[in-house]
């Protein structure tokens, strides 16, 4: 049962991905969906309740289901480069997802989940730094490292940084992770 369902989820999302190749998102209806994918309207219900779930599913599907593991072993720098190939080897769907704006934009799905990700990953390792400044907290650490995935990611689908590397993407991503302002910086804040 738990292989159907899967196998008609994907279904279902494979026929968004391709319909996102032809039109843009706010023109996909439900209807033209369900025909691409060969499946009756209530089938879509059982599973999703819009299609801004589907798109969600296929985010947590394709990628935080292949991350996850590896933060929870603790190779999250292997995680962060699967997080890059999972994007890349998809990066015309992904590129038209990112262009996917409002109160369900894919960035706002994208962020929650690595936010999510990161406050587990962060839950048994993180350590209260040594300040008197009631803000410093695991999860506004887990936001920072969010928002600057999430920037280089986009950047990098959207085609501002397309002639990087993944390599190049994760040593960067490490790099502000690790180093202060001041390392790169002659002024300081």
């Amino acid at each position: 049962m738990e292989r159907r369902k899967k196998m008609t989820k994907t279904l279902i999302s494979e026929s968004l991905k391709g319909l996102m190749q032809k039109h843009p998102f706010e023109k996909i209806t439900i209807k033209m969906i369900t025909d691409a994918a060969g499946v009756i309207r209530p089938t879509f219900y059982n599973y999703f309740c819009d299609k801004y779930e589907v798109l969600e599913w296929i985010f947590v599907d394709e990628i935080v289901e292949k991350v996850r593991p590896m933060f929870e072993q603790g190779l999250y720098h292997e995680g962060i480069k699967m997080l890059f190939t999972c994007a890349r080897n998809d990066g015309d769907f992904y590129k038209k997802a990112f262009e996917v704006k409002g109160q369900n934009s894919f960035e706002t799905i994208v962020h929650n989940h690595l936010y999510d990700l990161f406050m587990d990953m962060l839950k048994p390792v993180y350590q209260q730094p040594s300040t008197s400044n009631q803000l410093i907290s695991r999860s506004l650490v887990a936001d920072h490292c969010v928002i600057t995935l999430l920037y280089l990611l986009k950047s990098w689908i959207s085609g501002s940084l397309q002639n990087f590397s993944t390599d190049d993407l994760v040593d960067a991503y490490h790099f502000l992770m690790e180093n202060r302002l001041s390392d790169v910086m002659s002024v300081d804040f």
